[in-house]
This record gives C-alpha cells, structure tokens and sequence, in this order.
C-alpha cells in the first residue's frame, strides 16, 4: 500500500515538470451550512488558510460564531464575477442563527455575462501542499426556479450540481495537491448565471519532508527502469 501511495504522489510530481497549471480537482458535496447552527456546517480540519466572503465590495471583515468558530470572514470584490446583491437588504430572510453567518450568506456574487471561468481564482498556495476548499452558493429568495450550480477545476472535473432553490444550502468541497500559486476554479450555473457568497481555503497535508521527496525520486527511477526493462526484453 505504502508503494502504491508512492506510485500516485509521483504521478502527481511528474505534472510539475510539465508546466500544469491547473491541478485535477476531487469533487464532492458537504454538509449544509442553513438554519440556527448553519455556522456548524463550516469544516475545521487542518489549518485555515483564507475565509472569503464575496461581496462585490471592499467592507469590513465578518466574524462568525465569535464565542466558538471564530472565523473572521474577509470581504472581497472578486475580479471573475460582474454583479454583486445583497440579499438582507431585499428582505429575504435566510434563516440563519449565527449573525456573522447569515451576513456572510446574504451577500454574494454572480454573473450576468455567463459561466465564470477563474483560471487563477484560488492563490498564495504552496506547491505539493494539499488543500480543501469549500463553496457556499446559498440563495434565500424565492424564484430562482430549478436552476442548479455546478464547480469545475478547468481539467473537466466537476462537482455533482447543488440546487439553486430557495433555502438550498447544501456546501460543495474540492480536494487538490496544488501545482502552482495559483487554482483554476470554474462555475457554471445551468441558467448562465452563477452566485457564490463565500468559500473556506484550508491546508490539509504540507508539503511532503525532504526525506519522502528522495523516496519519491527514487520510486521514479525504479518506475523508469521497469519500463526500460520491459520494453527491451
């Protein structure tokens, strides 16, 4: 099993050297973050990175469950989204206990151009480190039909589609070993018209030790000797 791992981590490093700019993304959905104790849906394995509240304006930062969580929320104008709604302000409530998480949920982003393609939307990360992120697209207001949204990486990796429907808070996480400074993420909305109101960047795995680089190349050269062997037999 041990080799195994070995054998998948160097397939990894070998996109390194090939210029990657986009790691391949594993996809899957996570817990739901509406109602009294939304806040609870927010994961806290390994270590928090950035917490992102897309507002469409540079404000003051939010902090959720101040007495637990304590996760101060940056407000952000994303460069990859045109439009920006403020949804307490309409009047629709979101049904959220926590005060900061329903703010955070009640502003987002979205875009009336078409599907977001973000080649560089996530940054600052360290290659070979490995990171989770988690979306949270909630909309609380009525008339949004049957719409649903979806999360690539850029590689035709998406994430299974969450509903867009009113009080639908179900959370979307991405699992990925970075190859760059930088993340490809895209959105596409089945209407061309996607909404996000916040995401979570935590690191999960550093980067590997000095020691499990040279195990690593040595299983490379192992790899390549086999399959000179083989192909001179």
């Amino acid at each position: 099993m041990r080799f195994k791992h070995l054998l998948s981590t160097a397939a990894a490093l070998s996109s390194f050297s090939l210029g990657s700019h986009a790691a391949s993304v594993s996809w899957s959905l996570g817990p739901n973050f509406g109602g009294a104790n939304g806040h609870q849906g927010i994961l806290t394995n390994g270590s928090l990175v950035q917490a992102v509240n897309l507002t469409g304006q540079v404000q003051a930062s939010v902090v959720v469950d101040p007495g637990g969580l304590n996760i101060s929320f940056s407000n952000v104008d994303s460069p990859f989204f045109g439009n920006f709604f403020d949804d307490p302000a309409s009047g629709f409530p979101n049904n959220i206990g926590d005060a900061g998480w329903s703010a955070v949920i009640g502003k987002f982003e979205w875009n009336s151009g078409g599907n977001v393609n973000g080649p560089s939307f996530l940054s600052g990360l360290s290659v070979g480190a490995t990171y989770q992120v988690q979306f949270f697209s909630g909309r609380s207001f009525p008339g949004v039909g049957n719409r649903s949204l979806a999360f690539g990486d850029g590689n035709g990796n998406f994430s299974p589609p969450i509903s867009m429907a009113a009080n639908s808070f179900v959370s979307v996480v991405g699992t990925f070993v970075a190859d760059a400074a930088t993340q490809h993420v895209t959105f596409n909305d089945s209407a061309n018209l996607p909404v996000v109101s916040a995401y979570v960047l935590r690191e999960v795995a550093p980067i590997p030790e000095p020691g499990t680089w040279v195990m690593l190349a040595a299983g490379l050269a192992l790899l390549g000797a086999v399959a000179k062997r083989r192909t001179t037999v």
